[in-house]
């Protein structure tokens, strides 16, 4: 009788199974890829308008301390003249009033300011040491290649790391179906084993070991239902990963354009308080101080010119770290950026 048997059996898979699978996983590998370029791309700009703001309050701390000298010289100079009686009071008051604000002023920026710098220390994933702030932000150099035309900007935008995540679901989904076809293949397999027999026949002869070899075919005969449901399944899915790719794209170009303009009228409306509304402002506030100084104005004229003043220059400062957000945006979406401010000339 037999004493022992061993053997081995091999099933093939199904048509071209095992190369789609393989297609699979280079396609998964590409959406990996993908996929940290976008978040390399996105951390980028996170860390540059992160930057920037944290560059905003630093400023606004030192416009606040330059404030500080101007009113501080004020109210000794009022302080002077209320001693021996050419000032009133109300002036007294209203240039202390003055640098009760500029305080309040001051507490607001270094709240912003630390805020930003622990974003700052967060994106870098370390504590920073103290920053030594450019005393002027960088220039924007070459803002024609922002103007594109329709055509090419969705051929830059479908390279994008974001859209090409997309692509490459779109043919993983393809191989999906492709993978689900197979099941309407056979599949074949192949047998062989081998069996140990000891013992006699009934003639006194020593039995003979055997071997058997065989190949088998799975044929899905009744199984059709089901494999029209995964395919119908599959392709649905492609379906909408084609719709998700393409308002993903739609969604980016229109984006792009809505950044294009708010960047256009940033740089307007900052080139207007850079030549009309500062200078005017300070011209203002220069014969105001000068009237006063002399007795023939009033001190709540110089005060207020001295708050718009104040607020212009933020506000100067302001649109200009606006713009250089909404130019970081635009090279988020171009994918540029290999390097830090790429794009953007520090002087």
């Amino acid at each position: 009788m037999t004493q022992l048997r061993f053997g081995i059996r091999q099933m093939f898979p199904k048509g071209e199974s095992l190369a789609l699978m393989q297609d699979m996983g280079k396609l998964n590998s590409s959406l990996q890829s993908a996929a940290q370029m976008n978040h390399w791309l996105q951390l980028k700009k996170a860390t540059e308008q992160t930057w920037y703001e944290a560059w905003y309050w630093h400023k606004n701390i030192a416009l606040i301390a330059e404030d500080r000298v101007f009113l501080v010289q004020m109210l000794d100079f009022i302080q002077s003249l209320y001693q021996v009686g050419v000032k009133d009071q109300s002036d007294l008051i209203g240039a202390q009033l003055e640098l009760i604000r500029l305080d309040e002023r001051q507490i607001d920026a270094k709240r912003n300011y630390e805020k930003f710098h622990y974003e700052l220390n967060a994106l870098a994933n370390e504590t920073l040491p103290a920053i030594a702030w450019e005393e002027d932000l960088p220039e924007i150099v070459n803002t024609q290649r922002f103007l594109i035309d329709k055509e090419q900007l969705l051929i830059s935008l479908s390279t994008h790391p974001k859209v090409k995540m997309l692509d490459e679901k779109l043919n993983l989904s393809s191989v999906k179906i492709d993978l689900v076809k197979q099941d309407f293949e056979p599949a074949w397999g192949v047998e062989v084993s081998y069996g140990l027999r000891d013992g006699d026949n009934m003639d006194g002869s020593d039995r003979a070991n055997f071997l058997s070899a065989g190949v088998s075919v799975q044929v899905p005969l009744f199984t059709q239902g089901k494999q029209n449901h995964q395919l119908q399944g599959a392709k649905q899915r492609q379906t909408a990963a084609v719709l998700e790719r393409d308002e993903m794209l739609r969604n980016s170009y229109f984006e792009y354009q809505n950044l294009y303009q708010q960047y256009l009228n940033t740089a307007e409306q900052r080139r207007l308080y850079e030549q009309d509304i500062l200078p005017t402002l300070s011209k203002q506030k220069a014969s105001a101080m000068q009237s006063y100084e002399s007795d023939e104005g009033d001190f709540r004229l110089v005060s207020e010119l001295y708050r718009k003043e104040q607020g212009a220059r933020i506000m100067y400062q302001r649109l200009r770290v606006n713009e250089l957000k909404l130019v970081s945006s635009m090279i988020y979406w171009l994918a540029e950026g290999t390097t830090h401010l790429n794009g953007v000339n520090a002087e």
